[in-house]
């Protein structure tokens, strides 16, 4: 798909010195012929007052299009408006925060200013703070299709954007982890900063290769101030094809010196503190007593919901509901027979417990307390708090340079039982076709989920299915049950590339003695502890 590329200029801070900059601009587009749109990043006034006021003006022209950031410090604020503004029919304040999309058609989002240091309250005018960056990533997230942003401006570096990079800055710059998380959620394909040195990072990824569908590469490009005394570079030139004009192919090609992601842990951390934040929430702290009389267990089961979207059995051909007395199931903690030292932790609705025979040592699985048999009869808060408990076990994998894997059979199974199996992050960018390969070698038809559904939408209450949740966030199904393997979820994951156990695909064959079991159980108590947002602070008790 050809067009007509956009030629595009960016500077670092000008401050103030306009006359340095529009002699150079001069000069480039006589030796490079004319550029469509120059950009400004970082502080573009500076301390003579009365330049600053021509600029303002408009008595001092620019000769193209060109769009600068917000004031990086208190004493130039005064030169700006509360919102964005044409200072002159060239030049013009984008704001604070936005996305602009050009005549061109190019897409640019940008922030202004400096991070601020008081987190509580509103940040002023030459500042950002969380809310900012919330409040720009928002309609991104509800935006279906979203790719990303061509150009990404900001004031400030983001925090580690060096990690993975075969080349660093010649100076050590310290970057804003905000700045770093708006990069992750807007995917920018050129991301410039001012307030640093000069430093045109090696493009990194968008996506985890062999993990996830492949996405474009972004270039971070710091540029020093106008007219620096280091003489460091403060120009770029750019030519660029706007995104949404660009093939499939031609926005994912890879160039050969391509890194890694360099924000995942800035990602993680800031994930794990929201978390924390909402599970210190009080209608988010749950406790269970482990002596509670088993006589006051609800038996009602709250799921029943039938798949959504239309029926597409008559009730002569929908499947008997798998059933058995609650008293005689093993998986109901309000059984006598409950094996209680297996316990890792107890929620409001669900538990999760060391399997008899695990695969590893932080094998787990999570149940539902009371009788509900599988993730399509359960309700709202069950499936809700079984999330809550993926997601913090995801958390301690990670923390081990793991990733977790999930499935559930419901066949000749009758509660819900949800395995989680965490997998060396090295070995788990196989993981989707070692499933699809081992079922196709055994008979088994498995079928991809659309990313917009989930198991309750495709199947009804009762239906026996296979499932496997991936770290990559793809879903594996198959309703095909007729002689399915029953250890087929643990038969694949033992195999040689990946855990390389495959003496333990059957748990008969590696059950460990009470002793041996209550004291791994209690281990990974203690590993989980510290994600466990169910616990009880006021009780020990296993």
């Amino acid at each position: 798909m050809s067009t007509k590329p956009i030629k595009l200029l960016c500077v670092g801070d000008v401050n103030g010195r306009f006359q340095e900059l529009l002699k150079r601009v001069k000069l480039v587009s006589q030796k490079s012929g004319n550029f469509d749109i120059l950009l400004c990043v970082g502080e573009f006034f500076g301390p003579d007052v009365a330049m600053n006021k021509k600029v303002a003006s408009g008595e001092i022209q620019f000769p193209i299009p060109t769009y600068v950031l917000g004031p990086c410090c208190p004493s130039t604020s005064q030169f700006y408006p509360e919102e964005n503004a044409e200072f002159s029919p060239n030049l013009t304040y984008l704001g604070r925060k936005g996305i602009l999309n050009t005549a061109h058609g190019l897409t640019i989002a940008y922030v202004s200013g400096i991070e601020a240091t008081n987190t509580e309250g509103e940040a002023k005018l030459f500042e950002f703070n969380e809310k900012t960056i919330d409040d720009l990533l928002l309609p991104v997230r509800a935006k279906s299709g979203f790719l990303g942003v061509d150009v990404l401006l900001t004031a400030v570096w983001p925090a580690e954007v060096q990690k993975y990079s075969s080349n660093t800055p010649a100076t050590d710059v310290e970057g804003s982890k905000l700045i770093s998380r708006l990069a992750t959620g807007l995917k920018p394909r050129y991301h410039f900063s001012g307030h640093g040195c000069h430093y045109e990072r090696t493009p990194y990824r968008n996506h985890r290769v062999l993990v996830e569908a492949a996405q474009h590469t972004t270039r971070f490009i710091g540029l020093s101030s106008v007219g620096n005394p280091n003489k460091e570079k403060w120009m770029y030139a750019v030519s660029v094809v706007p995104l949404r004009k660009l093939t499939r192919d031609e926005l994912t090609a890879q160039p050969p010196n391509a890194s890694e992601f360099p924000y995942m842990e800035i990602l993680q951390d800031y994930l794990q503190k929201r978390r924390e934040a909402e599970m210190k929430k009080p209608e988010n702290q749950f406790f269970f007593d482990m002596n509670a009389d088993p006589g006051q267990e609800d038996t009602v089961d709250r799921g029943g919901r039938k798949r959504r979207g239309g029926d597409m059995f008559e009730d002569s051909e929908r499947p008997p509901k798998q059933s058995i007395p609650v008293n005689n199931c093993w998986f109901c903690l309000s059984n006598v027979g409950t094996e209680k030292h297996l316990i890792v932790s107890v929620g409001n609705k669900t538990y999760a417990a060391m399997p008899k025979g695990p695969l590893v040592d932080d094998h787990v699985m999570l149940m539902s307390i009371n009788h509900v048999q599988s993730l399509t009869a359960a309700d709202e808060e069950l499936r809700a708090e079984i999330t809550k408990y993926r997601d913090a076990f995801s958390l301690m994998a990670d923390a081990s340079g793991k990733v977790l894997v999930a499935f559930e059979r419901n066949y000749k199974c009758s509660h819900l039982l949800i395995n989680l199996i965490p997998i060396s992050k090295v070995k788990a960018k196989g993981l989707r076709l070692q499933f699809l390969s081992d079922a196709q070698d055994k008979g088994i038809e498995m079928e991809i989920m659309d990313k917009d559904k989930q198991i309750w939408d495709v199947l009804f209450e009762g239906q026996p299915y296979f499932y496997v949740e991936l770290p990559d966030g793809s879903r594996l199904l198959t309703k095909q049950m007729k002689s399915f393997p029953l250890q087929f979820g643990r038969e694949v994951l033992a195999g040689p590339s990946l855990l390389n156990c495959e003496e333990k695909a059957d748990w008969k064959n590696c059950k460990l003695a009470e002793e041996e079991e209550a004291e791994l159980a209690n281990q990974l108590k203690q590993r989980f502890k510290p994600y466990d947002f169910a616990a009880d602070s006021d009780s020990d008790d296993d």
